[in-house]
């Protein structure tokens, strides 16, 4: 039996013959194709935000759910091997376009500089001060724009050109400023920080038309206007969650000029993927 009560998804599956009962979801039976229990099961699921955020809910969903019948099966799976086969599952049993660092993220945790290469991903956990987390997460805000959207039709979109020199250009000074952004935040040095994520988001909106929109360029020319030093579209673009950098100057009046939008402080932790479950109990979280 599987649930999601915040889509209404609750259906069952016949673990035997595969008929199902009530209307079923790709993503549940993907995880089912690839473990194949043979016993059955009490799954429900809960996010805190919504699909489609830019936030990666639906890969951490995808990453929690693989830890779940790791732990269930007792299967012997580490972080890398648990991110890559969450990676697949998304990727290509379900053919969702889009790239693999939410499932990482979300499998390790804290702050990471993940490198991508052609046959490996190597994560490198970075040691950051408590003193530059707590500035980072003053001075970052996330807006709601109340707009979801399917990041693999974006990312879809972004394959088709992605090997044009000129979108190449693009990628490339991505790279590079993701190297200038981890060095400050390593340093605790954010002078620039906010011309950084700007600079890079330039950068996002030459990857795909459907990144960013008349309405999304007028939010942000707002939100500088009123004390945003940087900003940016979390995930593929289009629409989700943006945020935002300002300072102790700055912050009350831009969040006075975000009023009728929904807003989040900007929280880090430590651990990503946690799985536990009593001795006396069969229950799995």
């Amino acid at each position: 039996i599987i649930k999601e009560p915040a889509f209404n998804i609750d259906y069952s599956i016949n673990l035997e013959n595969g008929n199902t009962k009530g209307e079923k979801s790709p993503f549940f039976d993907a995880i089912i194709k690839r473990f194949k229990p043979e016993q059955g099961f009490y799954l429900i699921s809960h996010l805190d935000t919504e699909y489609g955020s830019g936030l990666g809910s639906s890969s951490a969903m995808m990453v929690s759910l693989v830890g779940a019948f790791k732990k269930w099966l007792n299967i012997n799976l580490n972080e890398y091997e648990i991110a890559e086969l969450a990676y697949k599952i998304e990727r290509e049993d379900l053919g969702i376009a889009g790239g693999m660092q939410d499932q990482y993220a979300s499998t390790f945790g804290g702050f990471n500089f993940i490198e991508f290469k052609k046959d490996d991903v190597i994560v490198n956990r970075m040691k950051i001060k408590n003193d530059v987390i707590n500035e980072l997460q003053f001075r970052l805000i996330l807006v709601n724009l109340h707009t979801p959207r399917f990041s693999g039709i974006i990312h879809k979109q972004m394959q088709k050109t992605m090997y044009s020199s000129e979108v190449l250009e693009h990628y490339e000074e991505i790279k590079k400023l993701a190297v200038e952004i981890k060095n400050r935040i390593y340093k605790g040095s954010f002078e620039d920080f906010g011309e950084l994520l700007k600079e890079e988001w330039e950068h996002k909106k030459q990857l795909s038309e459907g990144i960013t929109n008349p309405q999304i360029d007028a939010f942000f020319e707002k939100c500088e206007k009123n004390g945003a030093l940087g900003y940016k579209l979390l995930g593929a673009g289009g629409g989700g969650y943006a945020l935002l950098f300002t300072d102790e100057e700055h912050k009350h009046e831009l969040i006075k000029s975000l009023a009728g939008y929904e807003l989040r402080n900007v929280e880090f932790v430590k651990n990503g993927l946690e799985i536990w479950g009593l001795d006396d109990s069969k229950r799995i979280h």
